[in-house]
């Protein structure tokens, strides 16, 4: 349960985010191939690399199969480049009709969806390519702020639950952006997950910017934050994504 209302980018926002954090994960990817991720640590980045190729032609799949019985399996050209793939997924999902059906494991079977999804899932993996390669930069503020709404909706409620229900922290999160608006309340009630959007007191509470507060969510540390409360709560609400 969400209460007040979240402010989404446009879907062409999302595609140019997609485009723009592709372009430099590649670029990450090719300066250190052999660079060992930190958030994945079974990965270099060659091999997180192919992670995200896979990841945009299952996305691609879904969408363009129209079926919402369940996930498509996607058939990828092994010829085929990353550049050359992420230019056809952003021209595959700029064209669609986004209000088409697709599958997704949420609520919301569009297609549009995955333009958001993609755009999040790739800025994530951008970071990680360039912490590796030793080039980090941030996430953009404004991607970052509707990334934890999305993360929240996705990678906290609403993911796939293969190993039965999500267990969520006993204890309340409040998460507090320092460089712009936005705050979140995250809590376990009778076991559903609430969230609401406001100034409150957390049994934890976490303070920084967009992209350091997305990125601890999505279990990147959170050394780079300012942090209240009992350490073993923050690190429990820093586990619940997948």
């Amino acid at each position: 349960m969400i209460h007040a209302m979240d402010h989404q980018l446009t879907n062409d926002a999302y595609l140019a985010h997609l485009s723009t954090d592709g372009r430099a994960l590649i670029a990450a990817v090719e300066a250190a191939p052999e660079a060992q991720v930190v958030a994945c640590p079974e990965w270099t980045n060659t091999g997180l690399a192919e992670h995200v190729a896979m990841v945009w032609n299952f996305a691609i799949s879904q969408v363009e199969s129209g079926d919402v019985s369940g996930p498509q399996r996607p058939s990828p050209d092994p010829d085929e480049s990353m550049s050359d793939l992420l230019d056809r997924a952003v021209a595959f999902l700029s064209d669609v009709d986004h209000d088409a059906p697709a599958w997704n494991w949420t609520d919301d079977q569009r297609a549009g969806w995955w333009c958001r999804r993609m755009a999040h899932e790739t800025s994530v993996h951008r970071w990680d390519a360039q912490e590796a390669a030793g080039t980090g930069e941030p996430i953009d503020a404004d991607l970052a702020t509707d990334g934890i709404t999305e993360l929240i909706e996705v990678g906290l409620r609403s993911r796939l639950r293969s190993s039965g229900a999500i267990e969520y922290p006993e204890g309340s999160l409040h998460l507090h952006r320092t460089d712009g608006e936005g705050e979140w309340l995250l809590a376990n009630v009778d076991g559903e997950l609430v969230v609401s959007f406001e100034h409150a007191k957390g049994d934890a509470a976490a303070r920084g910017s967009a992209s350091d507060l997305l990125l601890y969510l999505w279990g990147r540390g959170r050394a780079t934050l300012e942090c209240f409360g009992d350490e073993e709560l923050l690190d429990a609400w820093s586990s619940v994504a997948p």
